[in-house]
């Protein structure tokens, strides 16, 4: 992380020493510790949501497809997209049928009433 010999060190030792007082060293250091342990915690956090969202199902999905695609593996695409395309053509066909039913029944009701 961060490149100090002993020299550099030593020199930032003999720094706070001088600045914070030896009286008051503990406290520092222990505020210090706390304060890099608390980073280092949400840091960790961080990384295992980032890893728990990484391992989502969806995400697989869409991470197979682009390895598919960068790989040139264009027939598993195609016949995913097919899959969800036949199953989603057939929802969208089923509405339409009874929006059209329901659009006949409405007009024959509306016909017979000027008819009668």
């Amino acid at each position: 992380m961060f490149d100090f010999g002993w020299q550099e060190f030593l020199v930032v030792a003999f720094v706070l020493v001088l600045v914070v007082g030896p009286k008051d060293l503990p406290k520092v250091l222990r505020a210090f510790t706390k304060f890099t342990s608390q980073a280092r915690r949400m840091s960790s956090e961080f990384s295992r949501s980032l890893q728990e969202m990484s391992d989502d199902e969806d995400l697989k999905d869409v991470k197979k497809v682009l390895q598919d695609a960068k790989s040139g593996d264009f027939e598993e695409i195609s016949e995913m997209f097919d899959d969800s395309m036949t199953k989603d053509m057939k929802s969208v066909g089923k509405e339409l049928e009874t929006d059209l039913k329901q659009v006949y029944d409405k007009t024959k009701d509306a016909t017979s009433v000027k008819e009668g």
